[in-house]
């Protein structure tokens, strides 16, 4: 099965809403007053503090990250604005390594047909699609989680948001889950070093189900295995491989439920709102290095998009979610989509 490793870390921190944030769209990045002058707003509103050393190191990253803010403004063809956001003061390198990994994947054997779903491929001619769907205004959705810590661990926040969401379009009962669960107990995987979606799947049927968050909290670790059968309040038959079309994966989304998709992140550094569409080589489409939760898909303006739920809080995007252009294959979307089946 093609397969693509994936970690992703995140950082708490506390910030305030999207109507208060730093504005930088205006900033002469010439001016270097002015800059200063965001860069000491900055950190009031994300609550940064550093010494003396370190101060300047990172208002010199700040400044670096303005610029490429802008660049990626000017390249992106969409709705999205670009600029101060919590990760502004990190380098490239640093969000590469607390948040992402752009692993290319050794094994590029297909996937195996079995798991292919050609029943709903045959359906595309046929079938009557709404024109928008939302599963966060029908109930299936949980919060938006934080992964928190430095711990490479979106793979699994991808996957139990999953579990979650199919689980109470089955039983209408909504239950946080646990991603600790997850890290613990999938040995296929690698827990805050990164997994796979189709692993934590295969986990969470061998274990015979998955706790709740409350019973097995997130600690942002790898432990011990400690899950406990008795305590489990959802379970998974199997899992199904989607077809790499993104029209197959409304389909899905539409009629079954929020998917497990895998992409490349990089630019969501600076990533504050809109629909992002990304310009001509401005996001390699084969260059997975995060996992989320697709939950719905929409026209906005002209721009069809998907709704993704991320895991890096309530304070970053658009309260922890983003939309990206539907139909280009942007940033590799639709590369490696999957779902439980409840």
């Amino acid at each position: 099965m093609f397969r693509v490793a994936v970690i992703c870390l995140a950082l708490s921190f506390s910030l305030l809403h999207a109507e208060t944030d730093v504005e930088e769209n205006d900033i002469d990045i010439e001016d270097e007053s002015e800059l200063r002058s965001k860069f000491e707003k900055f950190k009031v509103q994300y609550k940064k503090k550093y010494d003396q050393a370190e101060e300047e190191k990172r208002f010199q990253i700040f400044v670096e990250n303005l610029k490429a803010s802008k660049r990626m403004q000017e390249q992106d063809i969409g709705t999205a604005i670009y600029g101060i956001t919590k990760f502004s003061d990190m380098s490239d390198e640093e969000f590469g390594a607390f948040y992402l990994n752009p692993v290319i994947s050794n094994n590029n054997d297909p996937r195996p047909e079995e798991m292919l779903s050609a029943d709903v491929a045959e359906q595309l001619t046929n079938v009557s699609l709404p024109s928008f769907v939302d599963w966060r205004k029908l109930g299936a959705v949980t919060r938006v989680k934080d992964q928190g810590l430095r711990c490479g661990s979106c793979w699994a926040f991808g996957s139990v948001a999953n579990i979650e969401s199919m689980w109470y379009i089955k039983t209408k009962k909504l239950r946080a889950l646990s991603e600790q669960e997850i890290l613990d107990c999938d040995f296929r995987s690698t827990g805050c070093h990164g997994g796979h979606p189709d692993n934590a799947f295969r986990a969470v049927i061998q274990l015979g189900g998955i706790m709740s968050e409350r019973e097995y909290p997130y600690r942002g670790r790898n432990g011990h295995c400690a899950f406990k059968q008795s305590k489990a309040i959802a379970k998974i038959q199997t899992y199904r491989n989607i077809r790499p079309d993104e029209e197959e994966m409304k389909i899905w989304v539409a009629h079954s439920g929020p998917i497990v998709i895998s992409m490349n992140a990089t630019g969501l550094q600076g990533y504050r709102r809109g629909i992002i569409r990304p310009g001509a080589y401005a996001c390699d489409n084969f260059r997975l290095n995060h996992v989320m939760l697709v939950v719905g898909y929409g026209t906005s303006r002209g721009y069809p998009y998907w709704i993704i739920k991320n895991s890096w809080g309530a304070d970053w995007g658009e309260k922890g979610y983003f939309r990206i252009y539907r139909g280009e294959g942007a940033c590799g979307i639709n590369k490696l989509p999957i779902t439980v089946v409840i």
